[in-house]
């Protein structure tokens, strides 16, 4: 169940109601100067100059709701400062309807009508429980007016010519029956909202189930175009990269069977190692193919081991790719400091992911030999391991790419003929299958640094499946 947020669901139509109301106010701004002005005329004296400075100041307090409405359909006022300003905008309207009240009749004023309006409106608005407060205010507020008026501390400003002169003021029915009338219309009118504001809550849950749901289906639909994409490519890549080698096997074969060569001449046999350094080429093609895929697609049959410790992976790559190093001079150094265990981990794939980058350090280190520096450090429950060398680097505009199938750069295939532009694809889906990341920063003609981040507590979704899971070891 989604637990919306009060101001998501109320903050616009909040918004939209004080618009309107304010829309009225201007409509009682203009009632009061137009009462205030011919009032004297016809023989109200008491509307002049009081109700001109009373729509005054509501005119002045409807332009600072309406400057505020403004600053929150640009997001600079919140919610919360919306609701008071609503809660200040009925106080005030209150205190100026009691002022009108006065000044016209008391108890007895046309105007009494316009606090149930009120209570109606600001119970719409307003929260209930401060709406019966203001009810409570009101009624108590209107007694203190009734009191002082029939105690001579106010002037009265009667609008009838039978008005006494002594004893109790009219209106006292008014009074008593005030506070029942002012809170039975905040019932009633709850006791009707309430339902709205219920089916608010329930339409807002389900439009953002919706939502959510849209975005979901979104993100899917994104994913399997990303997919369709990334297939096609791959499979036009990987249908180029079988033609060239079995395109010269061929050509090499049909030289040798329309009998353009002896196959035992020197020459023959030339073409016959040509063709099978090209078999050789595409069986690391097809075996590199076949390790992707069975990484891709067999993902929920992988052995996954637990507590596996990528310090002694580490080790025995040393020892498996130091003939490799002494063969190109390259210096293998190890600067291991912690001890890295992940909770789960596919030791073969690990093994071919760091290997690999070790290997391509050496592979494509310069001429003249080198350094390759192979770093752990573990925090915050990562494991980093940084494969270092100063090589020949990667080009800037092939190093976003490296890890897609296929890519190798210019300078690398200068360097060394064999290379299939699978390897660091592989790496890259190892190192993800792990809940982790391989990133690169190279220089052409300086050298390439390897990063892989990988979470000591990774849990694999086909571990989790599987309800093998267990408090992770610290």
């Amino acid at each position: 169940m989604i637990e919306p947020r009060f101001s998501d669901i109320f903050g616009p139509e909040l918004a939209e109601r004080l618009r309107w109301f304010s829309a009225l106010r201007w409509i009682a701004v203009a009632g009061l100067a137009v009462t205030s002005l011919a009032g004297p005329r016809v023989g109200l004296a008491s509307v002049w100059p009081s109700l001109f400075v009373v729509s005054v100041l509501v005119a002045a307090s409807n332009l600072a709701v309406l400057g505020a409405l403004r600053r929150s359909e640009r997001g600079e006022v919140p919610y919360a400062n919306m609701r008071a300003s609503a809660i200040a905008q009925m106080v005030m309207d209150l205190f100026a309807l009691t002022v009108c009240v006065h000044f016209t009749g008391g108890l007895t004023s046309p105007l009494l009508p316009f606090y149930a309006f009120h209570m109606a409106i600001g119970t719409i608005m307003i929260k209930t429980s401060l709406m019966y407060g203001m009810a409570s205010i009101t009624s108590l507020g209107v007694l203190v007016l009734y009191l002082l008026e029939g105690g001579g501390v106010l002037p009265a400003h009667p609008l009838r010519a039978d008005w006494p002169a002594e004893g109790w003021l009219p209106g006292g029915f008014n009074m008593a029956v005030m506070p029942i009338a002012l809170f039975g219309i905040v019932y009633l009118t709850d006791s009707v909202t309430s339902r709205f504001k219920e089916r608010s809550i329930e339409l807002h849950q389900t439009s953002e189930q919706v939502r959510q749901r849209g975005a979901e289906l979104a993100r899917l639909l994104a994913e399997k175009e990303e997919l369709e994409r990334r297939k096609s490519h791959y499979m036009r890549i990987s249908a180029h990269q079988l033609r060239s080698p079995l395109g010269t096997i061929k050509t090499s074969l049909q030289v040798l069977l329309d009998g353009y060569l002896d196959p035992g001449s020197e020459r023959g046999r030339k073409l016959l190692a040509g063709a099978a350094d090209r078999v050789g080429d595409l069986l690391l093609i097809v075996n590199d193919l076949l390790e992707l895929a069975k990484m891709r697609e067999g993902r929920s049959k992988a052995p996954w081991t637990r507590q596996v410790y990528i310090n002694q992976v580490l080790a025995d790559i040393f020892d498996a790719q130091e003939p490799f190093a002494s063969e190109r001079k390259v210096s293998l150094v190890p600067d291991i400091q912690g001890v890295a265990k992940l909770e789960w981990g596919v030791p073969p794939d690990l093994v071919y992911a760091f290997e690999n980058l070790v290997h391509n350090a050496i592979k494509y280190s310069k001429p003249d030999g080198g350094t390759v520096t192979v770093s752990l450090r573990v925090a915050d429950d990562v494991a980093r391991v940084e494969v270092t060398d100063h090589g020949i680097g990667i080009p800037d505009d092939v190093v976003d790419t490296v890890f897609l199938e296929f890519v190798r750069a210019p300078n690398a295939k200068q360097h060394v003929r064999e290379g299939t532009g699978l390897g660091l694809s592989i790496v890259d889906e190892a190192i993800r299958m792990h809940g982790g990341r391989v990133t690169v920063v190279s220089v052409e003609g300086e050298g390439s640094t390897f990063t892989v981040s990988l979470p000591l507590h990774f849990v694999p979704p086909e571990v989790a499946r599987s309800g093998l899971v267990v408090e992770p070891t610290r």
